[in-house]
């Protein structure tokens, strides 16, 4: 799962917005790790963000193995990217591939403060997201250049807001659990059939934009805060 947010610093606090959401290896010719890898890429270079984070805990290790190598794909080579906060991959990775993947693990502890995170920052009004897929396909519909796409060419426009509206059902699929451990936050799914991965995703990249918010008024207390703090992120 890949979420790509836009980050605007606004007054002190960074202001997100989810900009797309993606999933890989949807298909069976796409969930090799390596097919997963080049679609990252692909994505990375269309966004060109400031950082991705990419959880390297379980399976994901796999996927951040290969984000160092290079690939090459129907005669494109996807070049290798770097870590610049784990210093075990600082260690194997090319030494002039570009630093920008962030290597995220977390624990229970880390766990109950991203749930907290994340709807303290959605309640107070510091994330924004795309429109319902119901309320874009009849804005789209109602467009001549709507009207006359063909159905390939509609998924793809909807697809992002379609993701949107999974979101929210993820969102609304969640409820608090009860753990009699102090003020730790355990989420449980209403239908355990139901996926969270979006979810996840999005609470991992507000997790990442909070540290970078702090790291931001710090920096401004010292005087020395840089200027362009707008990025994309893929979590």
């Amino acid at each position: 799962m890949v979420t790509v947010f836009k980050v605007i610093p606004n007054r002190g606090k960074f202001r997100a917005i989810v900009v797309n959401i993606f999933i890989l290896g949807r298909t069976k010719e796409t969930k090799h790790f390596t097919r997963q890898v080049i679609d990252l890429k692909r994505i990375i270079k269309e966004f060109r963000p400031r950082e991705v984070i990419i959880d390297i805990n379980g399976i994901g290790a796999g996927i951040a193995d290969l984000m160092i190598e290079t690939q090459e794909y129907q005669g494109e080579i996807y070049e290798p990217l770097g870590f610049f906060n784990d210093d075990d991959y600082k260690k194997i990775q090319p030494p002039d591939a570009p630093r920008i993947l962030y290597g995220f693990k977390a624990n229970h502890k880390i766990n109950s403060e991203m749930f907290s995170n994340c709807y303290s920052r959605i309640d107070a009004g510091l994330v924004d997201f795309l429109i319902k897929e119901q309320e874009a396909r009849s804005k789209l519909l109602s467009t001549k250049k709507g009207q006359k796409m063909s159905l390939e060419q509609k998924t793809k426009v909807l697809m992002p807001y379609e993701m949107t509206t999974k979101l929210f059902d993820e969102i609304g699929n969640l409820r608090l659990k009860r753990t009699g451990v102090g003020l730790d936050i355990v989420l449980e799914p209403i239908n355990s059939r139901f996926p969270d991965d979006r979810f996840s995703s999005l609470c991992i990249g507000l997790r990442r934009i909070k540290e970078l918010e702090e790291e931001a008024t710090k920096q401004r207390k010292r005087g020395n805060l840089r200027r362009n703090l707008v990025f994309f992120s893929g979590g």
